[in-house]
């Protein structure tokens, strides 16, 4: 009987255990789910947590029941190591596996920015999301700083300015970005054009390009010595690998786990996958993106070519659907505001990213909860 082993239970993660099941593995091998905190974060929606749009309670959910109905072990530890044929746990416990799925995602990425970690805020979690708009509530701040205005970061600054509107409070919110445009990675100009005026109809001011050398008590300093001053300092600035310690040929730029067109992970042995935004995947000149759609895609690959060797037939290869040379995306900002990104040429107003999230929303929480 094999041990297949799933390290994560984000939407990668979740839904290894879905195809796992799907395949009927877990009746004939040993299935163990390691997750840090045994529950699945819905992050598109955490931005609305700061508006008060949604509440913790609608955006997270434990994995508990539903690793019992398919019948995996879980184990609420964190994978702090991996080599060939083992896992090591924060608890100094090793686990033996025949295949592994690391579905870990991914953490903020401060790039030894003196202060960033200790004096900001980081919006990747149901705490902080949640934390930012009481301070908002409380009228504790009247001034913040977003440092990155990729998709964090625009969607934050959206969702506070919306909810302090709405409670009559004044909030001077500045987007601060090394690039010149918000969302400039998708290299949309339509896009970025658009994301920018809603924000600034909304009251958002932007210092783009120039990168931030500091954040202090009360700001950042950006490297031409501007300051721009906020009660609070939100960092959404991109992010690094999971943190979990592999062989140096497993590491790509930023501490991603580098993997072939299988997803097998370099230097672990061929048994190992990675997959969503734990993973670093090129094809050609194209990087996947690191969106929920592409999460789930790669693991269903992932546990796909496991089954395959199972029977011993031959792997498929992974191919992206939304990459660098083909981005795909949905902007909400604010409750009836978004943009809708198809490729490099086409974006417009839409708020079917809103309808989107929801559906997948209430699919999750409906899967989970039994």
């Amino acid at each position: 009987m094999a041990r297949i082993l799933i390290i994560g239970s984000g939407f990668a993660g979740v839904e290894a255990i879905r195809r796992l099941q799907e395949l009927g593995l877990c009746d004939r091998s040993e299935c163990i789910w390691v997750s840090a905190n045994s529950k699945l974060v819905f992050l598109p929606l955490l931005p609305a947590l700061v508006s008060r749009r949604y509440r913790p309670g609608d955006v997270e959910w434990s994995v508990e029941a539903y690793a019992k109905r398919v019948g995996a072990e879980l184990i609420d530890k964190r994978v702090t190591a991996l080599e060939p044929g083992r896992v090591h746990l924060e608890d100094g416990e090793a686990l033996e596996y025949d295949y592994a799925v690391i579905a870990a995602g991914a953490r903020p990425a401060f790039y030894n920015v003196p202060g960033a970690e200790e004096l900001s805020v980081t919006v990747y979690g149901v705490d902080e999301a949640w934390g930012l708009g009481e301070k908002i509530e409380r009228g504790e701040i009247s001034s913040m700083v977003v440092v990155g205005a990729g998709f964090v970061g625009v969607e934050v600054a959206a969702e506070a300015l919306w909810l302090a509107r709405r409670l009559g409070r004044e909030l001077r919110v500045t987007l601060v970005d090394m690039l010149e445009e918000p969302i400039q990675l998708l290299g949309n100009k339509k896009a970025s054009k658009l994301t920018r005026e809603i924000l600034e109809k909304l009251g958002a001011k932007f210092e783009m390009g120039r990168p931030v050398t500091r954040v202090y008590e009360g700001g950042v300093e950006l490297k031409d010595g501007t300051r721009v001053e906020g009660d609070v300092v939100v960092w959404s600035a991109g992010l690094r690998g999971p943190g979990i310690e592999v062989p140096r040929e497993a590491l790509a730029r930023g501490g991603f786990l580098q993997v072939d067109e299988y997803l097998h992970v370099s230097g672990l042995g061929g048994n190992v996958y990675a997959v969503g935004d734990a993973m670093a995947f090129r094809k050609d000149d194209c990087i996947s993106l690191k969106m929920a759609r592409e999460a789930l895609r790669s693991a269903a690959r992932a546990v796909e070519n496991i089954a395959a060797r199972l029977r011993g037939e031959a792997e498929k290869p992974y191919k992206p659907l939304i990459t660098s040379c083909r981005p795909m995306a949905g902007i909400g900002l604010g409750p009836d505001q978004g943009v809708l990104v198809l490729g490099k040429k086409i974006a417009f107003k839409s708020t079917l990213v809103h309808w989107y999230h929801e559906k997948l929303r209430k699919s999750y929480a409906k899967l989970l909860s039994g």
